[in-house]
């Protein structure tokens, strides 16, 4: 009876260690993404809603290049471009008329090693 014992109480303590590492473990990877993560709101579009010309940014960016992608609503890229920095920020402007007559919405995704977005733009 008292190996017994003794076995269940080696058992659950070795069960409450692993959880300890599990967890330990678990809130490091958090920790090493939140520092990783850029602010959506430093991703700006403007004008929107547009005429189909407007301008993608995104600053405190510490990426070199960023990879820009237009989709229409059903999900077809229209327009695609890698953005390279200039200044302090990643910025294009672009004019959906020359590849899209409709108006409408689209989606503007903007991808970089560490960050994506996707954002809604209206063309009138």
């Amino acid at each position: 009876m008292k190996q017994f014992i003794l076995t269940t109480i080696l058992s659950l303590s070795m069960l409450a260690a692993q959880a300890q590492e599990q967890q330990a473990g678990q809130q490091a990877e958090k920790e090493k993404t939140l520092t990783v993560q850029q602010d959506d709101r430093d991703f700006t579009i403007y004008p929107n809603p547009s005429n189909g010309v407007f301008t993608v940014s995104l600053a405190n960016s510490n990426a070199r290049h960023a990879e820009l992608r237009i989709m229409n609503v059903i999900g077809n890229e229209i327009y695609h471009e890698v953005i390279t920095r200039e200044g302090g920020q990643l910025a294009a402007t672009i004019d959906l008329s020359r590849y899209s007559k409709a108006k409408g919405l689209y989606y503007v995704k903007l991808e970089t090693d560490n960050f994506s977005v996707v954002r809604r733009v209206i063309v009138r």
